[in-house]
């Protein structure tokens, strides 16, 4: 109502004041209300505020509004607009879209009305700190709420949409187009799977490896279906255009549709919709045969995004594009006539007598400026935000982009003339594609080449604080542990591959650091230590601890070879051996003993002790009795500690009442996940736990726990519930 009232009173003001100050006023008031409309009043909002944190049972009949697109191997998922919604047997009003999941081997499309029963629930928020935040993205997409079905036969299609609707001929266009591009170099799937990511922004099966390459030389743009890619569109039609002689008006009345349609072959993303709408007007200025002010058209774009979704202004992408475009008007012209004028001969040399160093340093003036200019332009206009969201000064994103964007160009151009011929010379296409192949190696040679440069990127933290810590990631069933001591970082357990990708990654650029100083396995369990393949081979922490217990884990096995294959060694610890971390932490490892003949990997588990600024920790991992025994027998005095970190063994048997009493902590920190059956934990445990006097701290409540020692004691805080525990130190 606040905003509402001031844009009626401001806009009254504006109609007999007439000054733009107060029709601005009157703007940022309207977008408050729509703001606060979209946030707070929507349909989305309401049903998200009807779920709650529950996962109901729900039957849904609605019109498929997006492309269904792969999770993993075994699901789909896409965006469904409700018609009619039970949940829990209750009929819900519904006019918004939700998630929907559904097994891969349902046939469905775009367009489609289907009827799907499943489970309701709101989309997850985050658990572990610099976690991807799924809730919020998906808000401002206008999505609150994941429907997911679990079997095939929960989902029907009713009416199957039209075949001939845009959206459908779209999809089969983007089929048709992947097909024809790996026409002749099928035999050469990584470098396919580079020409799809060039040309259409599908990346799923690009290597998070290479991915990490392109995002560290600032390049990862080239994956994602945004301005420049509209761009390089807009400038090939345009040739082609100009080359048969259309017209202006006649050129961009083509152009234009081509963009959106664009846009909707590489799955309507709001990127590529964003640019598509942002060329669109600055194309219609040039069709009014007006006189250009770039401004006025990036504030006109901007104004038609907004009042699509206010949401937008809240989007890292949003702010970086209309940041760098803003860059490239301000900073291109100045740096591109500095760079002009150092290479451009003396003056009072007449052309006809320069040599062939002035000829050659004044032509590379001409069209070299023009490319160090922009890519200098556009870095600057990125690096606030880069620095702000990703925690990366990636210097060599100044030397690659000037070579690799040239590159794109030269894939895209001859990725449509394959898309061309493909239509009535199949052979040409192949021959096309083998000159796509050639040029899509080169750039890739190029970026491990700039990558592997000193200095090519620097973490940075400039917001996070240096205060020692330890983070105990919330990973369900695996497990992870972050130790930051001074300028140390080290990980014990890393989670599986996607805990890696989706939260240590980022937590490890958030903290300044591109990789941990050390990384501890504790086990072969692939939820605790499969995320290491995403460091190894290419790169590597300086010290990898492992036991000398052996075990049947794939995962551990694929470390392993892949640091042998790589020549990193690894370093073998067990019972009795301790290390250093920074200047206030040392890591004393409790078991396993030499020889030890464990059943199974959570019975051979590294049992480790931290002691940091005078705190003990006591980390278990997934130990079960038979280690928990052990302890006790053979370690009675090296156990007691502040605070103890229990996994869960295999067989779901937790520590017992006789072994927590030894340890004598004050907390408990214990995972907890709803799958597979042996990970909740028993109601009787947590009783006996509250029972001695020791706070418990689930982590299917807390999520991720932040830990900070101090010779005064610690301090203990969830990162879900915001719980927070204190405790002085104990006496020694």
């Amino acid at each position: 109502m606040p905003f509402l009232a001031g844009f009626a009173a401001l806009l009254c003001v504006w109609l007999f004041r007439r000054r733009a100050v107060w029709l601005y006023a009157a703007v940022a008031c309207a977008f408050g209300v729509l703001q606060v409309w979209q946030t707070r009043e929507s349909p989305a909002t309401a049903l998200a505020e009807f779920i709650g944190e529950d996962s109901l049972p729900a039957l849904a009949v609605g019109r498929i509004t997006g492309e269904p697109a792969a999770v993993g191997a075994k699901k789909f998922r896409f965006r469904l607009r409700l018609e009619t919604l039970e949940v829990d047997g209750r009929t819900v009003p519904v006019d918004c879209e939700v998630r929907a999941v559904v097994p891969a081997t349902c046939t469905v499309g775009w367009g489609d009305t289907v009827k799907i029963l499943g489970n309701l629930q709101r989309i997850h928020a985050p658990r572990n700190p610099a976690q991807f935040d799924a809730r919020r993205v998906m808000a401002q997409q206008g999505l609150t709420c994941e429907l997911s079905a679990s079997l095939p036969s929960d989902v029907s299609v009713l009416k199957a949409g039209s075949e001939f609707s845009l959206p459908r001929i779209a999809s089969r266009c983007r089929q048709w187009m992947e097909k024809t591009l790996r026409i002749g170099i099928s035999d050469q799937p990584l470098e396919c799977d580079l020409i799809a990511g060039l040309v259409l922004g599908v990346t799923a099966d690009i290597p998070e490896n290479l991915q990490n390459r392109f995002r560290r030389t600032g390049t990862y743009h080239l994956f994602s279906v945004s301005g420049l890619h509209v761009g390089m569109i807009a400038v090939i039609l345009w040739a082609i255009l100009r080359l048969v002689q259309a017209d202006r008006r006649t050129a961009v009345a083509i152009i234009i549709p081509a963009l959106f349609f664009y846009a909707l072959i590489t799955g309507w993303k709001p990127a590529s919709v964003r640019a598509a709408t942002m060329a669109a007007i600055f194309l219609a200025g040039m069709a009014a045969s007006r006189q250009q002010v770039p401004f006025n058209s990036l504030c006109a774009a901007g104004l038609v995004i907004l009042a699509q979704s206010t949401n937008e202004l809240f989007n890292p992408g949003f702010q970086l594009s209309f940041l760098v475009v803003a860059a490239i008007l301000v900073f291109d012209r100045p740096i591109r006539d500095a760079i002009r004028t150092a290479l451009r001969p003396d003056p009072f040399i007449p052309a006809q007598i320069w040599n062939w160093r002035e000829r050659t340093a004044n032509s590379s003036g001409k069209w070299g400026a023009e490319l160090l200019a922009v890519s200098a332009a556009a870095w600057l206009g990125s690096l606030p935000l880069t620095v702000l969201f990703f925690g990366i000064i990636s210097i060599s994103a100044l030397i690659a982009n000037p070579i690799v964007v040239p590159l794109s160009f030269a894939i895209m151009a001859t990725a449509m003339a394959s898309l061309g011929a493909g239509i009535f010379a199949p052979w040409l296409a192949s021959v096309l594609n083998n000159a796509n192949l050639a040029l899509v190696k080169i750039l890739v040679a190029a970026i491990n080449g700039i990558s592997s440069m000193p200095f090519a990127y620097i973490p940075v933290a400039p917001f996070q604080p240096r205060t020692p810590e330890v983070v105990i990631f919330d990973f369900g069933p695996g497990g992870g542990t972050a130790i930051r001591s001074e300028k140390s970082v080290w990980l014990l357990d890393c989670g599986s591959v996607w805990d890696f990708q989706n939260t240590l990654t980022p937590w490890l650029r958030q903290a300044g650091r591109a990789m941990p100083d050390g990384i501890v396995f504790t086990h072969g369990d692939a939820d605790h230590i499969a995320g290491a393949m995403e460091l190894i081979p290419h790169e590597s922490p300086h010290l990898i601890i492992d036991s000398p217990a052996s075990d049947r884990s794939p995962s551990r096995k694929k470390i392993h070879g892949a640091l042998a294959a790589a020549g990193l060694p690894k370093s073998i610890h067990r019972a009795g051996d301790s290390i250093g971390i920074g200047k206030s932490a040392h890591l004393h490892f409790l078991h396993p003993p030499a020889g030890n003949t464990g059943r199974i990997s959570d019975d051979k588990v590294l049992v480790a002790r931290l002691d940091f600024s005078g705190t003990r920790i006591l980390f278990l991992s997934d130990a079960g009795p038979s280690t928990t025994d052990w302890l006790l027998k053979k370690h009675p005095g090296e156990i007691p500690a502040d605070i103890l970190v229990v996994g869960r063994h295999e067989s779901g048997i937790l520590p017992d009442g006789g072994f927590i009493m030894a340890v004598g902590p004050k907390l408990v920190v214990a995972s907890s996940a709803a799958f597979p059956n042996n990970q909740p934990i028993p109601p009787e445990w947590a009783e006996m736990v509250a029972s001695l006097g020791i706070e418990l701290f689930r982590q299917d409540e807390t999520g991720a726990v932040t830990i900070q020692p101090s010779p005064d004691g610690f301090s203990a805080r969830g990162f879900v519930n915001s719980e927070i525990f204190s405790s002085p130190q104990r006496p020694r």
